[in-house]
């Protein structure tokens, strides 16, 4: 059963139609990449698979309120505290995010994750380089155990190292994994799937990255 769905799903934001009338699964465990022109409605639609807006038309189908993580591609704003604090805002409203016999289980999986990430939970975030901030945002997204990762433009602003590093830790997720970015060298490494948006459609070419560029200037020709 896939853990996202799009029945139909049309929405246009007041101009000309973003999504026209388009049909997406993901399924648990997939690797997909969306790609699209600048403009296309790339960051709309990762928007709309986290639940921050509605489509216009259509529907969305959730098997069993799967969690979701979201890195997102500009940094928000108003993110104060330590890193730890960032990364423990990826856990509101599980069982002890506020308190309680189940703080402990919080603070282990936040302890945990910033281990993972090589990352100093008691750094104030503002300080930080803006790789590592992107490292935080990253973490606060994994740190919840998500079914599905939506990542925007992941590789913006790290250096050789850090995308290493992010592309290992990636390839060890067991979730579900839907990514927009313009590294075509991340791309190849991780993509098992590529979706196109093109003016309101959806195009799935149902393999990787080599083969999908194939694909392509066969249907061109």
């Amino acid at each position: 059963m896939a853990l996202l769905e799009l029945k139909s799903v049309t929405l246009s934001l007041g101009g000309p139609p973003i999504l026209d009338g388009v049909d997406l699964r993901v399924e648990p465990g997939e690797r997909v990449c969306l790609l699209g022109r600048n403009g296309e409605g790339k960051t709309t639609l990762l928007r709309l698979l986290a639940g921050e807006i509605t489509p216009d038309a259509g529907e969305i189908v959730r098997a069993g309120r799967p969690r979701v993580g979201v890195l997102p591609q500009e940094l928000p704003t108003g993110l104060a505290g330590t890193v730890r604090d960032v990364v423990r805002g990826g856990l509101a409203g599980l069982p002890g995010a506020a308190g309680g016999e189940e703080a402990w289980r919080v603070d282990h999986l936040a302890d945990q994750i910033l281990t993972l990430s090589r990352l100093d939970g008691d750094a104030p975030f503002a300080t930080l380089s803006a790789g590592n901030k992107r490292r935080t945002l990253l973490a606060r997204a994994l740190v919840g155990e998500p079914d599905i990762l939506l990542l925007d433009e992941p590789t913006n602003h790290l250096d050789i190292d850090a995308i290493e590093w992010l592309e290992d830790r990636l390839r060890r997720f067991g979730g579900a994994l839907f990514f927009v970015t313009h590294d075509r060298a991340f791309l190849r490494g991780l993509a098992q799937r590529i979706v196109e948006l093109d003016r309101g459609r959806l195009r799935d070419w149902t393999c990787d990255y080599d083969t999908f560029l194939r694909r392509r200037e066969e249907l061109l020709r």
